[in-house]
């Protein structure tokens, strides 16, 4: 590399704003036609990195001259040159619609590279490209390639509404170019979101159910079917339900891509909505092995558990029976394993009463896994005994006020007993039973009425001694605070709302 081009690399990267359109000049000179091809690829990069740092204002005096640089471009590939078409039309969209047969002819190139190279950057380069140039013609293009592709059609009797690629009439490149177009038509519903531009979702699930039946381009027509899930949102409600009788035929072959889809669907729509809820015995019964030795096992317990969760009063019991009881043997066996944690987990919430809840299970596994994750910290929360409710605050006073003079009368007693002998002899005379004498007066009785003979006798009737207690003196017992130190009756007061 000559000096002069690392002095303007140098200046790329860490040069003034006030010299930006100078750069900008060097920089167009490195993709002259005197240069040789590797500095023309450099130049469209620095080129590419300055459009990105350049003010407005620097951008509006060299759009023209940026802009005429597609010619140069679209005469054959190049990566860097892609890169520039991008970031121009990304910070000027208007070039595009200037340009818009050079820009369509680059993006073309770019489709052919990517199906010819199979990387993964020039492949997301052109899904971006065409995402940027969406519109429903391009969009009508695309679907009819797609559909030619994944059909038994011959390419010499299509007519020309399709894209014109290269790569398009030969065979060893159809699988790559057709997963290609696919990850294309996912990213360009995401940029879709002009007025003008419409596309009817009928021929769009029609092309994706030939992506699903063809094993060599499955999984990016379930990666388009999310895409259009996400993009398209509650417009596609209409048809929700035939997607996902579509997904639920393929049971018979299960996969990763297929589990994954299905657990998406129930998560972006829910799965009453979704109509997933219907299929819960049929996804269940559809595992072929444990859950825990299956690559799609968590996707499994996710949508299992949204619908058990979300559906507990649209599914008989019999069946959350069936299942529960093979969940809780797996979690039993294999405690340990998060997705038989989070399906316990979803059966505690069940709020269904024809189906008890395995309390009792999750409790032996809480105190036996030693799994950290999130889901089992949630099973344990969900084990542990519920906490009643807190009684009234002024019954719980009214209690504690009985107790705590219970206890002062308690401590009085024991300090009464605990007295020494001299204390009792000094205290003798204060105890002394005071003796009162009180004079009855005389009765008279007639003597007719008198029936036993020593009653006749004795016409007086003897005094009678009563006997008067001192009252006993109560000690005022004070229980001892230190300093800063609340009494229960201030605590209390505290929480008394009335």
């Amino acid at each position: 590399m000559s000096a002069e081009i690392q002095k303007i690399v140098q200046e790329t990267l860490v040069g003034k704003p006030e010299d930006e359109q100078q750069i900008i000049e060097k920089c167009l000179r490195l993709v002259g036609s005197n240069r040789t091809p590797k500095e023309q690829e450099l130049g469209f990069g620095l080129l590419a990195r300055m459009v990105i740092k350049a003010s407005p204002q620097t951008l509006r005096a060299t759009q023209s001259r940026l802009a005429n640089r597609f010619a140069q471009i679209s005469d054959g590939f190049q990566l860097c040159g892609a890169l520039f078409v991008r970031e121009v039309l990304v910070r000027n969209p208007q070039a595009g619609e200037l340009h818009a047969p050079t820009v369509f002819k680059i993006l073309l190139k770019t489709l052919d590279a990517g199906a010819v190279s199979g990387d993964s950057t020039i492949c997301g380069l052109a899904a971006e490209l065409f995402g940027l140039r969406v519109s429903s013609r391009n969009l009508e293009l695309l679907m009819n390639t797609l559909e030619v592709l994944l059909s038994d059609k011959k390419i010499k009797n299509v007519t020309s509404d399709v894209l014109q690629l290269t790569t398009l009439g030969v065979s060893s490149h159809r699988n790559s170019l057709t997963c290609l177009l696919f990850e294309v038509l996912a990213v360009a519903l995401g940029y879709a979101t002009k007025p003008d531009v419409t596309v009817d979702r009928k021929d769009i699930i029609r092309i994706v159910e030939l992506g699903i039946r063809n094993p060599n381009t499955r999984t990016v027509a379930f990666d388009c079917l999310r895409s259009l899930c996400v993009n398209a949102k509650y417009s596609l409600l209409p048809m929700i339900s035939r997607i996902v009788s579509t997904l639920i035929s393929e049971l018979e072959t299960p996969d990763v891509p297929l589990m994954k889809t299905l657990a998406f669907i129930s998560k972006i729509y829910g799965p009453v909505t979704s109509t997933v809820h219907k299929h819960f015995y049929v996804i269940f019964t559809s595992l072929k092995r444990p859950m825990h030795e299956l690559d799609y096992g968590s996707h499994v317990a996710d949508l299992l558990s949204s619908i058990i969760e979300s559906a507990p009063g649209l599914i008989k019991p019999e069946v959350f029976v069936t299942v529960q009881k093979a969940v809780c043997e797996c979690t039993m066996i294999h405690p340990d394993e998060s997705m038989y944690l989070q399906m316990l987990a979803a059966f505690l919430c069940l709020n269904n009463e024809f189906v008890s809840s395995p309390l009792h299970v999750a409790r032996a596994v809480s105190a036996r896994t030693r799994a950290t994750c999130p889901i089992a910290h949630r099973l344990r929360a969900y084990a542990m005994p519920r906490t009643s409710d807190l009684a009234n605050v002024k019954q719980v006073k009214k209690t504690l006020n009985l107790k705590e003079e219970q206890t002062i009368s308690h401590v009085a007693e024991e300090e009464e007993m605990v007295e020494t002998p001299e204390e009792q002899r000094e205290e003798k005379p204060e105890k002394e039973e005071d003796v009162v004498v009180v004079e009855v007066p005389e009765i008279v009785v007639p003597e007719n009425s008198r029936k036993k003979k020593n009653s006749e006798s004795s016409n007086a009737v003897a005094p009678v001694v009563v006997k008067k207690k001192k009252k006993a003196s109560t000690r005022e017992v004070k229980t001892d605070l230190l300093e800063g130190e609340a009494s229960v009756e201030d605590i209390l007061n505290l929480f008394d709302m009335s």
